[in-house]
Formats: C-alpha cells, structure tokens, sequence
C-alpha cells in the first residue's frame, strides 16, 4: 500500500475525481491511540500526511510509544511548532476523534488496514494499484 497509495492520490484525489477519507483504527491499546493523536496534532497545523507517512515508515520503531516524549522526534523533524504539539498532546485535544473513528470503523466491520470502501465495494489489504483503478473507475 505505501507504493499504492501515493499513485491512487495523485491520478484520483488531486484531479477531484475521488476523495481519501482516514478513520483511526485503536487496535493495539495506548500506543495506537497516542499515534493516532500525534497525527491528528499535527494536522491542527496543516501536517497530518506528513505525519501519518512517518508513523506508517517507523512503526515498527514506535510500537508501544505512549505520551508526547515518544512523538517529540517526529514533530521536530516535521518543524512543528513543538509547544503547540505539546499542548495538543498533553491535553489530547483529539481523543474523542480519534475513539469516535475507531468506534466508526468497528460498526463498518473494519478490523485490520488498509481497508478501502470505493462505492459500496470493500476492498481489504494490500492490492495492486489497478485493482483500486478499476474500482474507483467503475464507480464514476
């Protein structure tokens, strides 16, 4: 999916023809749900991509990172304005969101990622990028 997605957002998203809609998926207890709060932070000042690739690229390194010490590498490398991140960390200004995604995701029957819903068809797991081209073709 990390090569996937990029061409899915550049030849559908960009050109309006499709839109990318992210849900958080808290399945493996406080650290998903400080990650999922790290990038939702950093989208409050314009970054939640940039952050959400990053987690994706070092998930391995952060599993089971909890708290605002954990992510402070990753909103420094991303030039936040680190007391803003903090504050919203700290504060976990986007908590309810991100439960409210998961709980969202649960009713849709969504348990693992990637989980693409492209007009009514499901598609699960990592797939070849025409895969999601003929989906999202058929559906214009």
């Amino acid at each position: 999916m990390l090569e996937t997605e990029p061409t899915l957002i550049e030849e559908y998203v960009r050109t309006g023809k499709a839109r990318l809609v992210y849900r958080h998926l808290v399945q493996l207890g406080a650290g998903s749900q400080t990650l999922a709060e790290a990038s939702e932070c950093a989208g409050a000042q314009g970054r939640f991509w940039e952050m959400r690739e990053m987690l994706y690229a070092r998930q391995s390194d952060l599993f089971g990172v909890t708290g605002y010490a954990g992510v402070a590498p990753l909103a420094q490398e991303l030039e936040l304005d680190e007391p803003k991140f903090q504050q919203c960390m700290d504060q976990h200004d986007f908590a309810k969101q991100v439960l409210a995604d998961a709980d969202a995701a649960q009713r849709e029957g969504i348990v693992s990622r990637p989980v693409m819903d492209i007009a009514g068809n499901r598609i699960i797991g990592a797939q070849p990028v025409e895969r999601f081209r003929e989906a999202l073709d058929a559906a214009r």
